[in-house]
């Protein structure tokens, strides 16, 4: 009977400890949602090589705030990183890039999605890439290129969209 009782006993720790996580817990953790693209062919080299580009850039300063002044502003960044990574030619303007590539809910968002942002009441007028959970890398005005956080009030209520402009179909870009 001890025995017995001795070997139910060990049955249910070695149950109870084999358990992932506890089922209920008091504090609730949120992981962001990163979702695998089927069908891609991009490789690991391919994202290696995009985050070697845009590190390249953290901590470059702002400059210009149209296409006829010199400098690195935020179209300008998402222009030259787009141009080195692949040659994808995007357009110079934030209202231009906004055309460009396939529209991407929030909820499916991918390393490499250039993500669009109203910083002028209405207008969508900043641009970013998203590095994934939640962060993208952006060139600000006030910081110049850094990473940011979508969950951050401020980007979190000027968010306006994204669009996927590395066809994760192929290794091409999108036209």
């Amino acid at each position: 009977m001890k025995r017995e009782l001795v070997a139910c006993i060990a049955m249910a720790l070695l149950v109870v400890g084999c358990a992932p996580y506890p089922r209920y817990t008091k504090h609730i953790v949120v992981a962001p949602r990163e979702t695998p693209i089927v069908g891609e062919r991009h490789t690991t080299d391919d994202y290696i090589r995009l985050g070697l580009i845009l590190r390249e850039y953290l901590g470059k300063p702002y400059r210009g705030k149209s296409k006829y002044q010199d400098g690195l502003d935020c179209s300008m960044f998402t222009h030259d990183v787009f141009r080195k990574f692949n040659r994808t030619i995007l357009p110079r303007m934030v209202e231009e890039q906004l055309r460009e590539g396939k529209e991407v809910k929030r909820s499916r968002l991918a390393f490499g999605d250039l993500l669009f942002f109203r910083t002028e009441r209405r207008k969508i007028s900043h641009v970013g890439i998203y590095i994934g959970y939640y962060e993208f890398i952006h060139a600000s005005t006030s910081r110049g290129v850094v990473i940011s956080n979508l969950t951050e009030k401020y980007w979190a209520e000027r968010y306006a969209g994204a669009r996927r402009i590395l066809d994760k179909d192929s290794s091409e870009p999108t036209p």
